[in-house]
């Protein structure tokens, strides 16, 4: 007899469930209502199965794996720059932060000097900043002196 919404006392079935998993691409919700009971009920009956647990988590690789390719499409597109230039830009800011790349909207160095005195600009190696020589920079419209062989 078909219902509208699964008795409670009907037991869901592992098989059944993971069937429904992978009908909705992982999505509990979709899930849920294949299976016509709350995602709540669903949830925790995944959450108690270690075998749908893993069903789950290959449902969602798979459509990561699916983004993947999307991204890298959009990377090599040579008919649409501009679709390309985002990618790079999304992919930059999120995959290659331990390049150095982040999501701040402005870049560059503020250094304050009320004080006075010398200051050193050094990488967090200990290396210094520059070529090894004396060098004359002007920044706004000063000019500073940088020499690598300052102590």
């Amino acid at each position: 007899m078909p219902y509208s919404e699964r008795p409670v006392e009907l037991p869901l079935d592992t098989e059944e469930c993971r069937t429904a998993i992978w009908m909705a691409a992982g999505n509990i919700s979709d899930a849920a209502k294949i299976l016509k009971v709350t995602s709540i009920r669903l949830r925790n009956f995944v959450k108690k199965s270690p075998y749908l647990t893993a069903e789950m988590a290959e449902a969602h690789d798979r459509i990561v794996d699916i983004a993947e390719s999307n991204v890298r499409d959009a990377l090599t597109d040579e008919l649409d720059p501009s679709r390309r230039d985002t990618m790079s830009r999304f992919v930059l800011t999120n995959i290659g932060k331990h390049r150095g790349w982040g999501t701040s909207a402005s870049g560059g160095v503020t250094v304050k000097n009320t004080a006075g005195g010398t200051i050193v600009v050094q990488w967090a190696d200990g290396s210094t900043f520059g070529n090894g020589e004396a060098e004359l920079k002007e920044v706004e419209g000063k000019v500073i002196e940088h020499d690598d062989n300052a102590a």
